[in-house]
């Protein structure tokens, strides 16, 4: 499954949520239905992001304005230390381990905390209000690790479907 689209770029609200537009929301939640494991990548003229899904739950999710959201919430949720957070994220690195299954086996977090972390880092990721132009939304099918599902998160947790159907918008349209 390899879609592309280009989409006028309007902020749409979905729940508490400002995504990228209504069409990539819309192919999130598409892509979540259909079960399948890749990479939705996001893009507007000064801003991008990465959406991973693994069977169709979103696993994580990035952008270049939020590098160190994931371990900036846990530091200050979980009370991590710097040191010890990046000496785990090294680790993780190293091994191709997920760093919150690492935290939560070292006891260093909960699995509350990492999932909190993990939402946190999503919704910025997806939080693109400065867009503003022509958009694009790119699915690609790649191969992940397997991540526990505890840490992953069906589509409705993150964009709201009745929030999609109602904020439609007619001027954001798919070429």
């Amino acid at each position: 499954m390899n879609e592309s689209s280009v989409a006028a770029c309007d902020v749409v609200h979905l729940g508490d949520v400002e995504t990228l537009d209504s069409v990539t929301s819309g192919r999130l939640v598409t892509l979540s239905r259909a079960g399948v494991t890749g990479e939705l990548f996001c893009s507007c003229t000064d801003r991008s992001a990465h959406v991973y899904l693994q069977r169709g739950r979103v696993a994580w999710a990035s952008d270049c304005k939020h590098r160190r959201a994931f371990t900036a919430h846990l530091k200050q949720h979980a009370g991590l230390p710097t040191d010890t957070i990046e000496a785990v994220v090294g680790d993780c690195r190293a091994t191709k381990r997920p760093i919150g299954e690492t935290l939560i086996e070292r006891k260093l977090a909960t699995e509350e905390q990492v999932r909190a972390a993990l939402r946190h880092q999503i919704g910025l990721a997806l939080h693109i209000g400065e867009c503003r132009g022509e958009g694009t939304g790119v699915f690609l099918p790649r191969n992940y690790q397997d991540y526990d599902v505890r840490f992953t998160f069906d589509a409705s947790e993150i964009v709201s479907e009745e929030g999609l159907a109602a904020n439609q918008p007619a001027r954001c349209s798919q070429r």
